[in-house]
Formats: C-alpha cells, sequence, structure tokens
C-alpha cells in the first residue's frame, strides 16, 4: 500500500487558507447554533458543514485528488 504524503505547502496557499478558514467559519457557526439553543435542524445542518468541509481539506491536504485523477482506474 503507498504512504500517504502531507502537503505541507498547500497550507500556505490562498487556497489552502482560504479553506482553513471556511472551517473554521463553519466551526464557530455550529458552536453559536449549539450555545444558542436553537432547533436541532440547524445544528444538525451546521455539523454536517463542518464535517464535509474537513473531508475536503483532508482531501485536498492529503493529496488525495491528484490521486483519483491520476489513476482513474483504482483509486487508492
Amino acid at each position: 500500500m503507498a504512504r500517504l504524503e502531507v502537503d505541507r505547502a498547500f497550507l500556505r496557499l490562498p487556497r489552502g487558507s482560504l479553506k482553513i478558514s471556511r472551517t473554521l467559519l463553519a466551526l464557530a457557526t455550529l458552536f453559536c447554533f449549539v450555545a444558542a439553543g436553537s432547533h436541532e435542524a440547524y445544528a444538525a445542518l451546521a455539523s454536517m458543514e463542518v464535517g464535509i468541509t474537513v473531508l475536503f481539506l483532508l482531501l485536498y491536504l492529503l493529496r488525495l485528488d491528484a490521486r483519483i485523477w491520476a489513476s482513474p482506474g483504482r483509486w487508492l
């Protein structure tokens, strides 16, 4: 099995900084919905957004997007 490499340069790129700030903003939104005691649907939606943005951040951080597009027949 191939090793996964962490692309540390991605964090310093504008695209990486934007993904990190979007993740932090989604997390702050989740905390606000939970702290305000709002309806559970809003907190669930905010938690789904946090999960999706974290997964996309990991996708680009581990360079899995390049591996997927490099070999469409087998992903990992």
